[in-house]
């Protein structure tokens, strides 16, 4: 009887601690299932060459999705991202247009003015949400209108075509599409490195810590005596910055500058890989390499649904669905760990 007794407990026991493992790397686990799916439904899936356009395509999104990762680890959120990509790619483009047909020198410095550009929308997004106490929802909404009218105002709406001879499209274009001996992307080294520096910042440094503390509590924060307002202007400088760069490298793979741009589903592409990557939406919560896997399982998803001939409306309710299950999922697992 006490052999039984003894087996039960341990096997609810392992149980549980098979439970707390799924609760914790839920995402992990669903991008694992996804591949092993995938792989079954499509040959061509795991072919070098599938898997290496994925990653290069989602460069964008890896960088943009960073930048949102701290605003609602605040407890707030960016919606003008993509608004601040448009913008970062028609800006580079115009001056490459104009500028840059015989020397590299103006592809540094357009990135330099996309890049200020793109920090300085953040920074009016960060001064109204951390020093007016704007909702961040509002606040990045209207600016993400305002973006969209700046980056179609700046071309009259018409696309810019970057000439590959010219000096500066020449390199920018290259960076784009230029591999490795092994095949990889030379892109993604950057948004792996820009990664890493994240992982870094929100692991090791006192900024990481302050982030989360202030989604966590922010009240208390404050009462601590450091200046929360500081901290948020920062999160959504950083988060404009990393935006625009997203709309330079856009504009480097596709050789055009489109103002279109800023109507593209960055901002609802990087807030879902954020949430299924477990960064809770009320802040204080959220890792970067988990909100990378976030990413990368939208990635996946798109990604085998067009090899399989999937429309692409249903591809938005499938992506919709897989939101809805990883919110529901999250508050669970908060719930069963409470």
């Amino acid at each position: 009887m006490e052999n039984r007794d003894q087996v039960s407990k341990a096997a609810t026991n392992y149980g549980e601690v098979a439970k707390s493992i799924v609760i914790k790397y839920n995402a992990p686990l669903f991008l694992l299932l996804l591949i092993i799916i995938s792989t079954i439904m499509s040959p061509v899936f795991l072919t070098n060459r599938n898997i290496f356009n994925i990653l290069v395509q989602q460069v964008p999104y890896f960088l943009i999705s960073l930048g949102v990762m701290l605003s609602i680890m605040t407890a707030g959120i960016d919606l003008s991202v993509a608004a601040i990509a448009g913008c970062g790619n028609v800006l580079v483009s115009i001056i490459i247009y104009n500028l840059g047909q015989n020397s590299i020198v103006w592809l540094f410095i357009g990135t330099a003015c996309a890049l200020v550009m793109g920090c300085i929308i953040g920074l009016i997004n960060g001064l109204l949400i951390g020093k007016l106490r704007m909702a961040a929802f509002i606040t990045t909404l209207a600016m993400m209108s305002a973006g969209q009218g700046l980056a179609f105002l700046m071309t009259n709406g018409a696309q810019i075509q970057l000439k590959s001879e010219y000096a500066s499209c020449g390199a920018l274009t290259w960076f784009a599409a230029a591999r490795d001996p092994l095949g990889v992307p030379i892109a993604v080294y950057m948004a792996a490195l820009f990664v890493l520096v994240f992982w870094f910042i929100m692991r090791f440094t006192a900024f990481g810590r302050l982030v989360l503390a202030v989604g966590s509590n922010e009240n208390a924060v404050r009462l601590a005596g450091i200046n929360v307002a500081k901290y948020k202007i920062l999160v959504y400088v950083i988060s404009g910055g990393l935006s625009a760069l997203a709309g330079v490298f856009v504009a480097g793979r596709t050789a055009l500058g489109m103002p279109a741009i800023s109507q593209s589903d960055y901002a609802l592409t990087t807030v879902a890989a954020c949430v299924i990557g477990g960064v809770a939406l009320e802040g204080g919560k959220g890792t970067v390499l988990f909100t990378v896997v976030g990413v990368l399982i939208l990635a996946l998803i798109t990604n085998i649904m067009n090899l399989i001939g999937v429309a692409t409306y249903l591809q938005w309710i499938a992506k919709g669905v897989i939101i809805v299950l990883a919110i529901l999922l999250s508050r669970l697992g908060q719930k069963d760990l409470a």
